[in-house]
């Protein structure tokens, strides 16, 4: 996962950002502005009560500028989060490395992102003992679920 990748080598950077959700967090809390000031309290910098995406902008470029980064950005949907929060390559310090995940790869592309790498989906089993494990905290259902279980991962593919 994106956090595991974060832990094993966030030590090696000077400045370490893990925002988790961008997907959910830029719908629920007030959109750009509240992942901004996630992002700049991360790095310990005061922040104004309120301004607009272009302000939290600059503000991320100003700081980040020259330092050696590692942002992940996990469960991006739209463009705005990776134009408003990771910018371009110049936000950032020689040997800084910018994560993305999203299921989206067209915002990739369109964001000039030139490694991509695409994860395989599971497999049945695998994704039915997934669910198991986070819908009923074994690693199998119980028979009578078995069918039911299986309909939902099935539909979630």
């Amino acid at each position: 996962t994106a956090r595991s990748i974060y832990e094993r080598i966030s030590d090696e950077f000077e400045f370490k950002i893990f925002l988790a959700d961008v997907r959910n967090n830029n719908v629920e809390k007030s959109g750009l502005p509240h992942l901004q000031k996630q992002l700049l309290s991360t790095l310990g910098m005061e922040k104004k009560d309120k301004w607009d995406v272009h302000d939290g902008a600059a503000m991320i470029r100003r700081f980040l500028c020259g330092k050696k980064v590692l942002l992940i950005l996990d469960d991006v949907n739209h463009f705005d989060q990776l134009e408003f929060l990771a910018g371009n390559q110049d936000w950032f310090g020689l040997r800084s490395r910018v994560l993305i995940t999203t299921r989206n790869e067209h915002l990739l592309i369109k964001h000039g992102v030139e490694k991509r790498f695409k994860l395989k989906g599971l497999d049945n089993e695998e994704a039915l003992q997934l669910f198991s494990k986070k819908a009923f905290k074994k690693d199998y259902p119980e028979p009578g679920y078995v069918a039911l279980s299986n309909r939902v991962v099935n539909y979630s593919k």
